[in-house]
């Protein structure tokens, strides 16, 4: 009788991995537009748009990880986002923000941070599954 709950080690290990390659696209993708794009395009459209791209990236280290095992899906994808979830907590509390008067602001997005994370990696997980099903049969 199999495992129920087995892990795969190296599905878990390429989502790790690709949450170390988000943020630091991420951080990259900002700093380059900041650069480069401020001038051209509005802080605030500028802003959205790298908002929006940032959150819909914290969906992909969970459907690395689910894509890359052909079991546990959705246990697999919600261990990566608890991770980074966990990670982007722990990034939310060491920046300049978190020493001033924006700590409570920073405290209240806390939850919703780690709502979304894990909601996106619950969303990944689905479509890694139904991908996978789909080219099995």
């Amino acid at each position: 009788m199999k495992n129920r709950l087995s892990l795969s080690r190296d599905a878990l290990i390429a989502g790790l991995i690709s949450i170390v390659i988000v943020i630091l696209l991420n951080t990259l993708l900002l700093v380059a537009a900041l650069s480069l794009l401020s001038g051209v395009i509005s802080s605030e459209l500028l802003y959205a748009l790298l908002k929006g791209l940032s959150i819909f990236s914290l969906a992909i280290p969970a459907y690395i990880a689910a894509r890359a095992t052909r079991h546990n899906y959705l246990l697999h994808s919600l261990l990566v986002g608890a991770v980074e979830s966990a990670l982007l907590l722990l990034m939310m509390t060491q920046t300049f923000s978190w020493e001033g008067t924006l700590q409570n602001e920073v405290a209240r997005q806390m939850p919703l941070v780690v709502m979304v994370v894990m909601t996106l990696s619950l969303i990944a997980g689905l479509l890694a599954k139904t991908l996978n099903q789909r080219e099995d049969s």
